[in-house]
């Protein structure tokens, strides 16, 4: 069969109405199908709109798109980032898959990452360090930085601008001791915006106070060795970015280094680790025993059989609070794409991703979820919820009481809350009539739970590396290429033209609204 053979059995399939309720009845072992372990984590999809007839469907739809050549392919170093002749190597960077040659590669610079951290940690000298970067210079390591408080101490004050919002640098330097203070600029290119404004800002900053030494404060990590050497940074202070390696995808190269600083380098190797077990799992694992295919399936249900249009990502764990913003980047810029590798138009591909941390979500958008109508097929939105079952915070109570609303929601979105029910509650009221329609929950709306033994730095990585997989096998479906990002060009490129125009009192040659905008700067 075709892909557009089989979306159309997809649709076809999905046309015929489910009750996820009912699922638990016709289907005796829905639980041992579709729930899934994998090391420290538990996902359940049983809670999706989705009978064992669909799955199968689906199962044998990644078959016929070649997914396991493609998986292979991916673990093997080959050019799977077709646009740009890349190879797609992160995996290699936690010790999985990759030549000789690449291996050799990530041991030197993760020995070396290593053995400077610790240099630091111990000489004492700095006691803060800022990290500027943008994108997945940013999202990963800021991630990564929250969730490892969760099970271990801060060394250094540990402060993040990405933004080129004054702002941004602005706060990261309040209060901070210049000769106590290392920059680490992360830049894959050395040339990005908002991550150069930044870095300048900070050289400015700490040249003030430190004079011609202030070099001596910075880091970089970057492709463009040249760029950091001309920006005075010492040679043994600038780390590698390979080009195999896109940004979204980073944070376990030396882009991690402000982590294994703060937290110490045997922290970061468990994080490594725990993705690494997650690489193993979805390259050696069958389709159906697969974890990350499965989560990758349900999307593509939800998405091209279901017909949502977005996907909500609500952590119920403070510390992976910034997880939605990180999933934004990580599938709306891999799999964001309308045109296929042949360059044909590729149909529905990514979902919105979109959320907030529990229970914040509950006391604002929670409302639509529940009653709220939209294009999907039960309305709403599908929902992955994601819970630490230890708690880390020493309060109990909290944590029993977090757990409670998580599982209370999945189940909720799933039962609803019939007219029958509420007319009970009140009648006799007389308005009751009026008022019943809008008590009325109507449920069936699908939720996926996901479940962490522990906030560990192994249970994180496991967790990043599970969200990486599902992205690559959804890509290989909708036929995209997940590794290249050119719609993020056009807008840098015109703000360089723009920036320059203002600058010199011009507006240049734009559409009317754009110039008139461009008027009311004072530059």
């Amino acid at each position: 069969m075709t892909r557009a053979d089989n979306f159309a059995k997809l649709k076809s399939l999905a046309e015929q109405p489910v009750s996820i309720r009912d699922l638990f009845d016709t289907e005796p072992d829905r639980l041992s199908r579709f729930v899934m372990r994998e090391g420290p984590l538990r996902a359940d999809f049983s809670k999706q709109a989705m009978s064992q007839d669909a799955l199968d469907a689906l199962l044998s739809f990644a078959a016929t798109c070649d997914l396991e050549e493609w998986r292979a392919k991916l673990f093997a170093g080959e050019t799977v980032n077709t646009s740009e002749n890349r190879a797609v190597l992160h995996m290699a960077l936690r010790g999985v898959g990759g030549s000789d040659a690449v291996k050799a590669e990530v041991a030197d610079m993760r020995e070396h990452m290593a053995s400077f951290a610790d240099k630091i940690r111990r000489e004492g000298t700095f006691k803060a360090i800022v990290h500027i970067g943008i994108g997945g210079s940013d999202l990963g390591p800021r991630l990564v930085a929250d969730a490892f408080q969760a099970s271990a101490d801060m060394a250094l004050d540990l402060r993040f601008a990405e933004n080129i919002d004054g702002a941004s640098i602005q706060d990261a330097l309040v209060g901070l001791d210049p000769a106590t203070t290392l920059v680490v600029v992360v830049s894959k290119s050395f040339t990005t915006q908002e991550t150069r404004m930044n870095a300048e800002a900070a050289r400015t900053w700490l040249t003030q106070a430190l004079g011609e030494t202030a070099g001596d404060n910075f880091i970089a990590v970057t492709a463009n060795r040249d760029g950091a050497l001309d920006f005075n940074i010492p040679p043994g202070q600038i780390f590698d970015f390979w080009d195999w390696v896109g940004g979204r995808y980073s944070v376990w190269s030396a882009v991690g280094l402000s982590l294994q600083i703060a937290f110490g380098p045997d922290i970061f190797a468990e994080f490594l680790n725990g993705a690494a077990a997650m690489d193993r799992h979805f390259r050696d694992q069958p389709l159906q025993d697969n974890l990350p295919v499965m989560m990758a399936l349900t999307g593509i249900w939800n998405r091209n059989g279901l017909g949502y249009s977005s996907l909500a990502v609500i952590p119920y764990a403070r510390r992976i609070r910034k997880l939605a913003a990180f999933l934004q980047q990580l599938e709306m810029e891999s799999n964001g794409k309308r045109i296929t590798r042949e360059g044909t138009e590729a149909g529905l591909t990514c979902p919105i991703i979109w959320g907030d941390e529990g229970t914040n979500g509950q006391h604002a958008f929670f409302q639509w979820l529940h009653q709220g109508p939209s294009e999907g097929a039960y309305g709403g939105a599908p929902v992955d919820f994601i819970a630490v079952l230890k708690d880390h915070s020493a309060r109990p109570d909290h944590h029993a009481a977090l757990l409670a609303n998580c599982f209370a929601q999945s189940e909720a979105l799933m039962v609803g809350k019939d007219e029958d029910a509420v007319r009970a509650e009140l009648e006799p009221r007389p308005d009751a009539q009026a008022i019943i329609p809008q008590k009325a929950f109507p449920g069936n709306r699908p939720s996926t739970t996901i479940t962490l033994d522990e906030l560990s730095p192994f249970a994180l990585g496991h967790l990043i590396a599970l969200y990486e997989h599902k992205v690559f096998v959804q890509g290989v479906i909708w036929n995209v290429n997940s590794f290249d990002q050119w719609g993020v060009q056009l807008g840098k490129v015109l703000a360089t033209t723009i920036l320059t125009e203002m600058q010199a009192g011009q507006t240049g040659n734009h559409d009317p609204s754009t110039a008139a905008l461009m008027g009311l700067v004072n530059t």
